[in-house]
């Protein structure tokens, strides 16, 4: 199939790219110029430079590419970030994906995937969290992508535009795109060069999951699309672990690799104004319809994320 991947130089867009192509999708990927980026792009076949703020410069690039297919993961995704940038976080996150739907409408495309979150379910009570749960937003990085759903969920009601929302949970495994800034990197980064992990909350639970399974959900949306199309589903383990339980198995980990001690310290302050307590998420719908069920257990992802953070900090 003719696939446009934005946010392909990203966290997931990066790895899924490379198992699209070796499956022998043709990929186009939708890319932001940032000086000084992290990738080298002019090597890379079928790449389109476009800002998700450019409407114009969208509806060209998509009809360049006339792709049959759009996973759209592209993002402002850290929800600090969108407490002091709130105006930034929806120009990209809602009005980019409503211009690039409708760039999308405008070729004819058969199957539009959007990233959404697990961040929409906001403090809810009830859990594992299934996709009919109540929306709830904390932050505005939440609120960006629940207004996005809404709207692809008008166009599904008015328009039969064939979308499907992903809600994932929290992934890790960031060395291969270097990226220290989430709890999980944080830990495992802070516990190899530091032997010391610093952390804030201990008590927030969340439904962990590695890289190459959230990977693995898309592929298999991408490739049964005639069956997912109109449907939302979550990405995750099904399971639930608190931070001080996922930082004190990476600093046994990494003594086990390194055979240095690591310290653990919390602040037990939040990490920002509105924590969730709880993100605990069901994966039974996408495991009835697709089969998708994560290979990777808890221990066993994050026993390959140090090894990874170590092969990349040791260059």
């Amino acid at each position: 199939m003719r696939i446009l991947l934005t946010g392909s130089t990203g966290f997931i867009g990066s790895r899924l790219a490379v198992c699209l192509r070796e499956r022998e999708h043709e990929v186009w990927e939708l890319v932001r110029y940032v000086s000084g980026g992290r990738y080298a792009f002019y090597d890379r076949p079928n790449h389109v430079f476009a800002d998700l703020r450019d409407p114009e410069q969208l509806r060209k690039v998509v009809a360049t590419a006339k792709p049959e297919v759009v996973i759209h993961l592209a993002a402002e995704s850290a929800v600090s970030f969108s407490f002091d940038h709130p105006r930034e976080v929806q120009m990209v996150n809602f009005l980019g994906t409503i211009e690039l739907a409708r760039a999308a409408q405008e070729v004819g495309v058969k199957h539009f995937i959007f990233a959404s979150t697990s961040e929409v379910y906001g403090r809810a009570k009830v859990f594992p969290l299934t996709e009919d749960e109540p929306l709830g937003a904390t932050s505005p990085y939440a609120v960006s992508k629940i207004a996005a759903e809404e709207y692809l969920r008008v166009l599904m009601y008015t328009d039969r535009f064939p979308a499907t929302i992903m809600r994932p949970f929290n992934t890790f495994g960031r060395a291969l795109v270097r990226n220290p800034h989430f709890v999980v990197e944080r830990a495992i980064t802070q516990a190899l060069e530091k032997g010391k992990i610093e952390l804030h909350d201990p008590e927030p639970w969340r439904d962990f999951m590695f890289r190459e399974d959230h990977v693995a959900g898309y592929l298999a949306v991408v490739e049964n699309w005639p069956r997912v199309v109109g449907q939302t589903f979550n990405l995750c383990t099904g399971g639930s672990w608190q931070i001080r339980q996922m930082a004190e198995t990476v600093a046994r980990l990494v003594k086990a690799q390194t055979g240095r001690s690591v310290e653990v310290v919390f602040s037990e302050r939040p990490d920002r104004p509105l924590d969730i307590p709880r993100l605990h998420g069901s994966s039974e719908k996408i495991q009835k319809a697709l089969g998708w069920s994560p290979r990777f257990g808890f221990e066993e992802g994050l026993e390959r994320a140090v090894f990874e953070w170590r092969q990349v900090l040791s260059k």
